[in-house]
Order: C-alpha cells, then structure tokens, then sequence
C-alpha cells in the first residue's frame, strides 16, 4: 500500500475539512472540528495518515505544561473505509516515533473502559499501561481510563 504519515503544518482548508469527516465518523458529535482541530494544528501537533494522495486517518497531540517531555493523544481516527486493516496502530506507532525524534519521552491517553476494542490495542499492541480510572471525567457516565506509555 502507498501509506505515509504527515505532520499537518498549515491551515488549509481542503485538509481541515477531511479530518473533520474522520473525527465525526468515528466520534460523533463529540469529534473535532475546525474550532478544535485549527489551534492544534498551530499549537500542537497534527498527523494525517495519507493512503496514496488521500487522508484516511488523523491524530492530534498537544504537550503536557507541568511535564513537556510528555504529550497527550488528543483523539486517533481512521476513516471507516480503511478500519480493520491494522492501519491505526501502524499510524499510531509512526506517531510515537515522530514524538520520539522530537524529544518527547511519555505518551498518556484517556479512552472510554467500555471501549474495549480500542483498550486492547492500546495495551497489547502498542504497550499503554492503564495508570488511572476516572470516574465522570466528562460528565455523569463518561468515565474515561488513562493510559500512559514511555517512549
């Protein structure tokens, strides 16, 4: 497969409106959108997973103030006509060693416990560890696990 991973540099509108598509078809309402997506692209970092000259996936990182050698994993999404190939964590993996190169040394996440597709692949496939449970993280019933892997 023509598969690359892309580090999203500019604000460019074509762009925005693809990963946009990806984060709604994988989390609703509840996914980014360009209120959202613009100042990680600014502030944070951006990565697109490019299949020939299309985006079929997103993940946004910001840096942890208290820690900087630790980022947080915004969200990952990978558009539903490419799930189930083993793409995600392939994505995810480039990821962490693009976040490698850049210094950093921690990766956390928070995922919802009742996802438990997305829990096994954080922990058997790419070695998260489960630090924390936090109840209602996100309001009553949105109870959210933390997941923390060093690089």
């Amino acid at each position: 497969m023509d598969i690359s991973v892309n580090i999203i540099k500019k604000n460019e509108e074509e762009t925005i409106r693809k990963l946009i598509k990806i984060e709604k078809q994988a989390f609703g309402d509840a996914g980014l959108d360009e209120w959202g997506l613009v100042p990680l692209i600014r502030h944070g970092k951006v990565m697109a997973l490019q299949y020939r000259d299309e985006i079929v996936g997103g993940a946004q990182f910001f840096r942890d103030f208290k820690n900087p050698s630790t980022v947080y994993l915004v969200g990952i999404a990978i558009d539903k006509n490419f799930r189930g190939k083993g793409l995600g964590t392939m994505f995810l993996n480039e990821c962490l060693s693009l976040m490698k190169s850049d210094g950093i040394r921690c990766v956390e996440l928070t995922v919802d416990p009742a996802n438990g597709p997305a829990v096994k692949v954080y922990k058997e496939k790419l070695g998260f560890q489960t630090i924390e449970e936090r109840k209602d993280e996100y309001g009553e019933g949105e109870d959210r696990l933390v997941m923390k892997r060093a690089l």
